[in-house]
C-alpha cells in the first residue's frame, strides 16, 4: 500500500518535494501519451483522407507544370487524356484501336496524333525536330504539333487525373509504417489543444493566479495559431515548395516520380515547422506580461528579430530560392510586428508586476 503523498503549505499554496515533481510528470507524460495514441487510432482510420489531402498539392503543382509548357488554347486535361489515350491504343488492332477513339472528342484525338508525331521528332537531334514535323499529317496537325513542340509540351505520361503514379512503395512494409508515421503526426496536430493543457496543468501550480490566468490565454491562442500555421502551409508554402523542386528536376532532365516516403516526411515536417514558427506570439505574450519584455526593449530588438527571421527561414526552409524563403521570414516577422503592437509600455508594468507580488 502506497504511503500517502505529503505536501507541505508555503503562502498559502501547496509544496511538492522533488520525488513528488518526478512522479507529478511521469504521469503528466503517461496521460499526454494516452491522449497521442487515441489521436493516431481516430487518424489512423481516417489514412486514406489524409494521404488524399497530401497527395493534393503534388497534383496541384503536376496539372500548373503541364498549363505552363502548353500553347494557347490547349487545355492540360485535353493533354493528359492524349497521351493516355496515344500510349493506350498502340498495339490495339484497328478495331479495338477505332471504338476506343469513338470515345474521345476530336480535340483530344487530335492532340494524341500531336503527340504521336512529337515522340517520333523526340528521338532525332534537336535542330532537325523542328523540320521532320513538317513533313507529318496535314496541315492542321503539323501547326498543332510545331505549337506544342515550340511551348516545350512534357510528353511524359506521368500521373493521370484519377491515380497518380507518385505514390510508390518499395519495401513489403512500407506503406503499413507509412501510415503509422501520418497517423503520428496527425495525432499530434489533433490532440494539440489537449497536450497543451495537460504540460500546462503540471507548471501551473507553482504559479500566482494571475500568471495562470495568462498562460491559459495564451493556451487558446497557441492553438489557434498553431492551426493556422499548418494551414498557411499546407495551402500556400508546400505548393509552392514542390512546383520549384519539380521544374528544377524537370529542367534538368529528372523524372519527378517521387517515392511516397521521402515525399509524406517532407511534406509533414514543413507543415508542422511552420504551425511552431506561428507559435512566436504565445512565447513572447506572457513575457510581455510578466513585465519582461516592453514595447522599448522589442523596438530595440527590432533590426535583430529582422535579421534572426530571415537566418531562421535560411536554416529551415526546405528550398533554398528566395522566393520560398521569404514565406517562411516574412509571417515569423509580421508576427513580431503584431507582438510589438500588443506589448505594455514599461510604466504600465509596473501596476502589473506589484499586483503579482
Amino acid at each position: 500500500m502506497n504511503a500517502p503523498i505529503e505536501t507541505r503549505q508555503e503562502n498559502g499554496r501547496a509544496e511538492m518535494t522533488f520525488l513528488e515533481h518526478l512522479e507529478e510528470l511521469r504521469r503528466t507524460l503517461v496521460r499526454m501519451a494516452v491522449v497521442t495514441l487515441l489521436a493516431m487510432v481516430v487518424c489512423l482510420s481516417f489514412t486514406s483522407t489524409l494521404l488524399a489531402l497530401l497527395r493534393r498539392p503534388v497534383e496541384h503543382v503536376w496539372l500548373e507544370h503541364e498549363r505552363s509548357h502548353l500553347p494557347a488554347g490547349v487545355s492540360a486535361q485535353d493533354w493528359v487524356a492524349a497521351k493516355e489515350l496515344q500510349s493506350a491504343r498502340m498495339g490495339l488492332s484497328a478495331e479495338l484501336r477505332e471504338n476506343l477513339q469513338k470515345r474521345f472528342s476530336p480535340t483530344v484525338l487530335a492532340l494524341a496524333d500531336a503527340v504521336d508525331f512529337l515522340r517520333a521528332a523526340s528521338t532525332l537531334p534537336h535542330d532537325q525536330q523542328a523540320s521532320f514535323l513538317q513533313q507529318m499529317g496535314d496541315a492542321e496537325s503539323q501547326r498543332l504539333a510545331r505549337a506544342l513542340h515550340a511551348a516545350n509540351a512534357d510528353l511524359h505520361v506521368g500521373q493521370s487525373s484519377n491515380e497518380p503514379r507518385m505514390m510508390g512503395a518499395f519495401q513489403p512494409g512500407e506503406a503499413f509504417l507509412l501510415s503509422v508515421q501520418l497517423a503520428f503526426f496527425g495525432g499530434v496536430i489533433l490532440a494539440s489543444p489537449v497536450l497543451l493543457y495537460l504540460a500546462l496543468r503540471f507548471i501551473l501550480p507553482g504559479l500566482l493566479e494571475q500568471e495562470k490566468r495568462v498562460l491559459f490565454r495564451s493556451l487558446g491562442w497557441g492553438v489557434v495559431l498553431f492551426l493556422f500555421g499548418c494551414a498557411f502551409a499546407y495551402w500556400a508554402v508546400l505548393p509552392r515548395v514542390l512546383a520549384f523542386f519539380y521544374e528544377y528536376s524537370w529542367g534538368l532532365g529528372i523524372e519527378n516520380d517521387w517515392r511516397i516516403g521521402y515525399y509524406l516526411s517532407f511534406a509533414v515536417k514543413l507543415i508542422l515547422v511552420f504551425g511552431l514558427i506561428f507559435e512566436l506570439p504565445v512565447v513572447l505574450y506572457p513575457l510581455m506580461r510578466f513585465g519582461i519584455l516592453t514595447r522599448q526593449r522589442m523596438r530595440r530588438m527590432r533590426p535583430y528579430m529582422l535579421v534572426g527571421s530571415f537566418a531562421i527561414a535560411l536554416l529551415l526552409a526546405p528550398a533554398p530560392d528566395p522566393g520560398t524563403m521569404l514565406l517562411m521570414a516574412l509571417p515569423l516577422y509580421l508576427l513580431y510586428e503584431l507582438c510589438l503592437l500588443m506589448a505594455p509600455h514599461e510604466h504600465a508594468t509596473d501596476g502589473f508586476n506589484s499586483t503579482a507580488e
